[in-house]
């Protein structure tokens, strides 16, 4: 076992640590959709997106037909353009058969994790295949575990319907280094609570989703310009 790959492991642990309750938690859910223990499974080992996994149970219990719920994970996963978008800078020049499993392991909890200390994954594509793999596995077994047990744990207790909520915080926590930050994160609640006010299903989420980045982007204009980018200016 290479470094790369002991310290990608090692990098997932708090994501196993999410994991494992949160697939618990989509097995029980799913298995209450519906589900057989092997279908629940087997979205899991297929699909590996757990907010997606979450809506889509979400909406075979409410009695949703099939192309309502593509199109809906669909655009739910949209988000993964702009995750891609940002960590593929720093594995530029690599072969196909690393950017596809880093593409296809993606998720929000594995990226923020990167994204955290991007010195740590930059050039180093087997270090995030390792800390995907760890985390694909912990989301497969928890939602294994769920979908045998499922049956035996009222779907509604122990905060379960939370738990990918709280699974989103605490990955949120995780990115606020700043005022800056912190304000994003306020707006984009703030819009999100707006916009469920006319906009049907989930778009709002969507929809302040897109627009947060603006007053991100708004907001860096509004601060001073570095002092040695000033220096630098004035001497020219």
């Amino acid at each position: 076992m290479t470094r790369d790959i002991r310290d990608g492991i090692k990098a997932a642990l708090p994501v196993v640590l999410g994991y494992l309750p949160v697939g618990i938690a989509y097995g029980v859910l799913a298995r209450a959709a519906g589900l057989s223990a092997l279908e629940t499974g087997a979205m899991s080992f297929f699909v590996f997106a757990g907010a997606s996994q979450f809506i889509a149970v979400g909406m075979l219990a409410s009695g949703a037909g099939v192309l309502p719920i593509i199109l809906t994970t669909f655009a739910v996963n949209l988000r993964h353009l702009l995750m891609s978008s940002a960590i593929a800078p720093y594995f530029k020049g690599q072969s196909m058969n690393k950017l596809v499993p880093l593409s296809a392991f993606l998720t929000d909890e594995s990226f923020a994790v990167a994204m955290h200390d991007t010195s740590k994954i930059a050039g180093r594509p087997t270090y995030l295949i390792a800390l995907q793999a760890t985390a694909y596995t912990a989301w497969l077994s928890g939602s294994v575990i769920g979908a045998v047990f499922g049956s035996l744990i009222d779907s509604a207790s122990f905060g379960i319907p939370f738990a990918m909520t709280a699974l989103f915080i605490c990955l949120l926590v995780l990115q606020l280094k700043s005022r800056a930050h912190l304000a994003v994160a306020l707006a984009a609640g703030g819009l999100a609570l707006v916009f469920k006010g006319f906009m049907p299903n989930n778009l709002f989420i969507l929809a302040a989703a897109a627009a947060a980045p603006l007053a991100g982007l708004w907001l860096s204009r509004r601060q001073p310009a570095p002092i040695e980018a000033e220096v630098k200016t004035d001497a020219a």
